[in-house]
C-alpha cells in the first residue's frame, strides 16, 4: 500500500517536471517564429537584443534533459535561430557596404567636378 502512496505522490511531480520541459521548448519553438518573422528587419541593435534573448532562452532549456526526439528539435530550433541571425547580419553588412560604396562615389564624383572647374 505504501508503494501505491509513493507512486501517487510522484505522480503530479512527474507531471510538472514533464510540462516544465514541454513549456521550455514551447517558448523555444514561439521564439523561432518571432525571428523568422522578423529577422529581415532587424537593425544592428534588434539583433542584437534577438541574440540576448536566445542565449537566456537557450541557457534555460539546456537544464533539461530530453529525449532523443526532444533533442534534435531543440537542435533544429537552435540552427534555425542562428542561421536567420546569421542572415540578418549578413544583410545589415551587405546594406552598410553598399552604403560605404554610396557615399564614396559621391565623393569621387564631387572630387572629379571640383577639378574639371579649374
Amino acid at each position: 500500500m505504501k508503494k501505491y502512496i509513493v507512486i501517487m505522490l510522484l505522480m503530479p511531480l512527474m507531471v510538472l517536471f514533464t510540462s516544465c520541459k514541454s513549456g521550455q521548448i514551447k517558448k523555444l519553438e514561439k521564439f523561432t517564429a518571432q525571428v523568422e518573422q522578423n529577422y529581415d528587419k532587424y537593425s544592428n541593435s534588434d539583433l542584437d537584443k534577438a541574440k540576448a534573448q536566445f542565449e537566456k532562452l537557450i541557457a534555460k532549456v539546456e537544464q533539461n534533459e530530453f529525449t532523443g526526439d526532444e533533442q534534435r528539435h531543440v537542435n533544429e530550433l537552435k540552427g534555425a535561430c542562428k542561421g536567420y541571425f546569421a542572415q540578418a547580419k549578413a544583410r545589415i553588412l551587405l546594406e552598410e557596404f553598399n552604403n560605404a560604396v554610396d557615399e564614396a562615389g559621391d565623393e569621387v564624383k564631387g572630387a572629379l567636378e571640383s577639378m574639371k572647374k579649374d
